[in-house]
């Protein structure tokens, strides 16, 4: 089917604090915090669109506390971010999926990865009268997205939900068209669950890039799924959930380790997240598919990128203290969006990882 790219202005709108809202990917005004001079300092930054809904509700709140400071970031997509830290024209980036060896070569330094955020890829569906939670494990879905199941009335699906009572509808699976962490989370888990996703894609390496593109529809970043799902009767798609909670979106129940059909929430994917206590870096990420009766099986943390040698002082101390508020005041704000707090390991992990920045002699920055 052909494909084709959602334009941002048609994205969700994500309710802020204090009933201010904020078009996904549109610009805004932006927010301003404070750093240890009292001078004005401008962060920019770019990356994840998962991340967005959280990271905007955040920045607007501490620019309440601290008016010196502009940020801006740009939701153009983890590959974004990762390309604009390694060409030095961002303070900061976030990546769903860390930096690897070969993209850390590519960078203008050594380049610091930082949990700030946990959140999940929702199975989000269209289909009238069809129930919430409908139960899909892996096969199934991999083969919804070979294009060997087509109908929302298909016997096969019948069988493998449960619900014998879907309607006459084509099935149109929507995929990302950009390179993304949703991607590459939904994949490996496919890759997990079903050997036939891996003898059609022929690899059991995942990929930010859907590999399985002849098939459904692609659309661009987290908001152009959203739309399509949202528009299109019969559509189904993966989203970051707290677009799905957003929109109000139905979601699938998705069969983990376990055997258990588990919908995405704080609490489902907070328990992925445990998970990764004591044993979470940046080499050691990945967390699809965990053990445990109420885990979400398709969880992820999401990386900011910085330069731990920082060229001015006062900008590396304004991220210091930028994102040492979001991984800590910040957390209480993940919930409500669809995201989960971060295990305190993980908060103990960034809290040393932030400590690491440098001024451009080399010297730890006192926060």
């Amino acid at each position: 089917m052909k494909r084709r790219a959602a334009v941002a202005a048609l994205a969700l709108v994500v309710p802020l604090a204090l009933g201010t809202s904020i078009a996904v990917g549109q610009d805004r005004p932006a927010a301003r915090v404070a750093d240890a001079s009292g001078k004005d300092i401008t962060l920019d930054g770019a990356g994840a669109n998962s991340i967005e809904p959280f990271f905007s509700a955040v920045f607007y709140n501490y620019h309440k506390q601290y008016p010196n400071v502009t940020i801006n970031y740009s939701p153009a997509g983890s590959s974004v971010g990762v390309s604009d830290i390694q060409q030095d024209t961002v303070a900061f980036g976030d990546s769903e999926i860390p930096m690897a060896a070969k993209d850390l070569a590519k960078a203008k330094g050594t380049v610091l990865q930082i949990p700030v955020d946990l959140g999940g890829v929702a199975i989000s569906y269209n289909v009238p009268g069809a129930p919430k939670g409908l139960r899909l494990d892996g096969s199934t879905l991999a083969a919804i997205y070979e294009g060997v199941i087509t109908n929302w009335d298909s016997p096969a699906l019948a069988q493998a939900t449960g619900v014998s009572n879907l309607p006459n509808l084509r099935i149109v699976p929507v995929h990302r068209a950009d390179s993304s962490g949703p991607s590459w989370d939904l994949d490996e888990y496919l890759i997990q669950n079903s050997s036939s996703w891996v003898s059609k894609t022929g690899t059991t390496d995942p990929s930010k890039t859907w590999p399985l593109t002849s098939v459904g529809v692609g659309e661009q970043l987290n908001s152009g799924v959203a739309t399509y799902i949202a528009q299109t009767p019969g559509a189904v798609g993966y989203v970051e959930y707290g677009y799905s909670l957003e929109a109000g979106f139905t979601d699938a129940s998705i069969r983990n380790k376990v055997g258990d059909y588990v919908a995405p929430s704080s609490t489902s994917i907070d328990a992925a997240g445990l998970q990764a206590a004591g044993k979470l870096s940046a080499s050691n990420f990945n967390i699809i598919d965990e053990p445990g009766a109420g885990t979400y099986p398709l969880a992820n943390f999401s990386w900011t990128l910085l330069y731990q040698k920082q060229s001015n002082a006062n900008t590396g101390l304004a991220l210091q203290r930028l994102f040492t508020y979001v991984i800590t005041t910040g957390q209480l704000q993940a919930a409500k969006l669809g995201y989960a707090p971060l295990p305190l390991s993980v908060v103990a992990l960034s809290k040393a990882t932030l400590a690491k920045v440098e001024n451009s002699a080399g010297q730890l920055l006192a926060t």
